[in-house]
């Protein structure tokens, strides 16, 4: 019952903040697609959140990156600070065992030096369709995820960057569960 209550309870506050992100009036611009690209990822046993880790996991998505309408101009054309979403989808795995993982995050951006370079850092929501690889357990299929990232943007349509991920369910299954930390590589075509 009580992990009923739990996940419900995550449901309604993943659907209320994309209702918030999603239906809310634009302030400044429109929601646009930035970008898309492969990215893949690997674990540590050592996290840099959390208890060490049970395996080494791997991870292959496909992510997408949205500017959302809220933006700040910061001391002249060259930086700058400006809400987006990344959105990706793939597969995570670890002791022979795989699944697949989506996952949706607002995050923040520093773009600098006429978008050459770009840090961002956030948090949102991921959906496991495995969440339970070997003896590792993530505690449930919905998972918060952290992120922060740098990208570089060194041709007008290419972009490359470097990734920390972190999947946990906070506690929210209770305290035996147990989450990763993912180190990714990401590159890909800008619009």
């Amino acid at each position: 019952m009580r992990y009923r209550r739990q996940t419900g309870f995550a449901y309604v506050l993943l659907t209320l903040g994309c209702s918030i992100l999603f239906c809310t009036p634009s302030l400044a611009g429109d929601i646009t697609l930035l970008s898309i690209g492969p990215r893949i990822g690997f674990s540590g046993k050592t996290p840099i959140l959390g208890k060490e880790q049970r395996y080494f996991f791997h991870m292959a998505d496909v992510a997408a990156v949205f500017r959302l309408p809220w933006a700040w101009p910061l001391g002249g054309d060259s930086w700058g600070l400006e809400s987006r979403l990344i959105a990706s989808a793939g597969l995570l795995q670890a002791a022979d065992e795989s699944g697949l993982i989506v996952t949706v995050v607002p995050v923040l951006a520093l773009n600098g030096w006429g978008e050459l370079v770009t840090f961002d850092a956030g948090a949102g929501a991921g959906f496991f369709s495995n969440y339970k690889f070997g003896v590792q357990d993530f505690g449930g299929p919905v998972q918060i995820v952290a992120t922060a990232g740098i990208r570089l943007n060194p041709f007008a349509h290419a972009y490359t960057g470097l990734r920390a991920q972190h999947f946990s369910d906070a506690g929210l299954y209770g305290p035996s569960s147990l989450g990763v930390d993912m180190y990714i590589v990401e590159i890909g075509y800008r619009f």
